[in-house]
């Protein structure tokens, strides 16, 4: 069980109903407060894949750029994140 029994996404849009935002543009930061209250961040696109890869559903990840979101879906910004990860290697 989570220190934080339950985070209110109430007040907050989340990820899956925004259509243009990407967690992997360079100007979204992600902030993660893990089930211990401990807070993360990450800005770069490594440190984005890595977060997401370490978080878990009792985990509270919001995305921030021009507004902040929710990251309410957690395996779609996976694969946001490693598409971008693959299209970025080819180049």
């Amino acid at each position: 069980m989570p220190k934080f029994a339950h985070f209110s996404l109430d007040g907050v849009r989340r990820l899956s109903s925004v259509a243009e935002f990407s967690v992997t543009d360079p100007a979204v930061t992600l902030i993660r407060v893990d089930r211990l209250g401990v807070v993360h961040q990450a800005r770069t696109a490594v440190e984005k894949r890595a977060m997401l890869t370490a978080a878990s559903d009792g985990d509270l990840v919001l995305a921030g750029g021009r507004e902040v979101v929710a990251v309410d879906d957690l395996p779609a910004a996976r694969a946001q994140a490693c598409r971008t990860a693959v299209f970025s290697n080819i180049r």
